[in-house]
């Protein structure tokens, strides 16, 4: 369950408001910023995080992207493992079923040899490109745990 944002101007309790053009906190080895409950940042601009070495974001559910007339989108991400996996077996199935379906030798050739043979080396053909790109679908930059 999401915690309640309430606007600064509108918090009853204790706060600390700083109101300058600029804040620069420099932790010479490390800095923490924590809360139990919520922890936001808000900007009217752009919004960067910067590091020369990984970004880690660790959460239970992690959502990028626009909230959309005030819902979540909940587009879930793609485990790129477990959908090479699948187009892996599809595409196997297929070949499958094509090489035994419409064979390219002489005889048995299904219900229109012409079109067929030509149709089954197209086909398999295309299966064979979609399998070896199978590896393009994987980010260098992005992982999913």
């Amino acid at each position: 369950m999401a915690t309640n944002f309430i606007q600064e101007d509108q918090y009853v309790g204790k706060q600390i408001l700083i109101d300058s053009d600029r804040l620069v906190f420099n932790g010479r080895d490390d800095s923490v910023f924590s809360a139990k409950n919520l922890f936001v940042f808000k900007t009217d601009g752009e919004f960067h995080v910067n590091s020369k070495n990984d970004v880690f974001i660790n959460g239970s559910k992690i959502y990028i992207g626009p909230i959309e007339n005030g819902q979540d989108v909940n587009i879930p991400a793609v485990r790129s493992r477990e959908l090479k996996q699948i187009l892996t077996d599809l595409i196997s199935a297929l070949d499958m079923f094509f090489k035994v379906q419409y064979p390219m030798t002489s005889g048995l050739m299904g219900p229109n040899p012409g079109v067929n043979n030509g149709l089954n080396k197209v086909i398999l053909k295309d299966l064979a490109k979609i399998k070896s790109r199978l590896n393009d679908i994987e980010s260098t930059k992005v992982f999913i745990k």
